[in-house]
């Protein structure tokens, strides 16, 4: 089994907990471009002496689903410069598949190759828990990360689609954005005023990253606008008077302008209510090869399935943990998870899990796994 050659570095031990170094992707950004490829790669010298073990492109060679390919050797290798590499940096053709596929580094190390860094995904494989990380390239589209800076000091790093390509001009700098309006109405038809539209985990929202994540909301004649959103999956919940109404997902394509309309019923729930009678705890926090979840859910709340949704920086689901009523008594009780046995494979790095009862959201936090 391939496994990834990597190694979580942490900053000075006071905050170990709070501030995880997270490995940037190693692949900044890829332009099909009709057959023609291009990939650009930074290697951050930085964080090199603590997750690279090579020192060359004669080490690494380039996957996708259906192919493998090496470097031509000698090709000119750099710590801390964009690289833009194509199909003649490579000693044999290289086959991409342009609808789905997953391309990444890997280096040989022991008895096995790992993968180095995160790839580029793509595929049009969707539902509303399980999606892939982006659409496929359009004709001048390139798929690539975008960096955040968190307000609690760490960076992260969030696969986008870019129209026009910018390979080999800034890495981690992802310049196309959406648009997206419309309304929002009652059952009636009437129009709804400040309704949330809640899109990002609680803690990366309301001006928490650098570039920002900004919620909106709808306006007296139920009227919403944004500007500026990302072009990616977004989970949108529709919140009003702390009560989740509707949950929706939608990919933006870049330099696009979205319209819809919503109706809301009068079936909700508050999600406060249920904030304040369950919750989820993680402990140890960072792990390596297990954790327990500690959930407690009063005996007085009739439910009957709860899950605990895991998934990484770019919002694909890893995991999912079935927790049926039938099984437990009592208020409080533990699961064990061990990311060997998740449904995918599982790298170390910074991860969300999220906890929700009867397909009701409760609550979310961030989890950190070391190798």
């Amino acid at each position: 089994m391939r496994k990834l050659i990597l190694i979580l570095a942490f900053l000075v031990a006071k905050n170990l907990f709070c501030n995880p170094v997270i490995p940037p992707p190693v692949i900044s950004e890829f332009f099909l471009n009709g057959g023609n490829w291009q990939i650009e790669v930074f290697f951050d010298g930085e964080m090199g002496q603590y997750l690279y073990t090579f020192e060359s492109f004669d080490e690494l060679r380039l996957v996708s689903n259906t192919d493998t390919a090496y470097f031509q050797t000698g090709l000119p290798f750099q710590w801390d410069s964009l690289m833009v590499l194509d199909q003649n940096s490579l000693t044999s053709t290289f086959n991409i598949d342009p609808l789905d596929d997953f391309i990444h580094f890997e280096v040989y190390q022991g008895n096995d190759w790992g993968i180095v860094g995160d790839g580029i995904r793509y595929g049009d494989t969707f539902n509303v828990f399980g999606f892939t990380i982006c659409t496929p390239p359009g004709p001048y589209e390139s798929i690539g990360y975008q960096r955040f800076l968190h307000m609690e000091g760490y960076y992260f790093y969030v696969q986008h689609k870019q129209s026009p390509p910018s390979i080999g001009e800034d890495a981690f700098e992802m310049d196309s954005r959406s648009s997206f309006s419309g309304y929002v109405f009652d059952q009636h038809g009437n129009p709804v005023q400040n309704v949330l539209f809640h899109y990002c985990p609680t803690n990366f929202c309301l001006g928490w990253t650098i570039p920002e994540y900004t919620c909106f909301e709808s306006d007296e004649f139920g009227y919403f606008e944004a500007e500026g959103l990302f072009c990616k999956w977004h989970w949108f919940r529709l919140i009003k008077d702390d009560y989740l109404f509707l949950m929706d997902t939608i990919f933006f394509e870049p330099d696009s302008a979205y319209y819809k309309e919503y109706t809301l019923n009068s079936v909700s729930v508050s999600d406060n209510d249920i904030a304040k009678e369950i919750s989820i705890q993680l402990a140890p926090n960072p792990f390596k090869h297990k954790t327990s979840f500690r959930i407690s859910i009063p005996d007085y709340y009739r439910w009957n399935e709860a899950e605990i949704n895991i998934r990484n920086m770019n919002g694909q689901l890893v995991d999912v943990i079935h927790i049926p009523n039938a099984v437990w008594s009592g208020d409080n009780f533990s699961i064990d998870w061990y990311p060997a046995r998740a449904a995918t494979t599982v790298y170390p790095g910074l991860y969300l899990y999220t906890l929700e009862v009867d397909g009701k959201y409760v609550s979310s936090d961030k989890m950190i796994i070391t190798d």
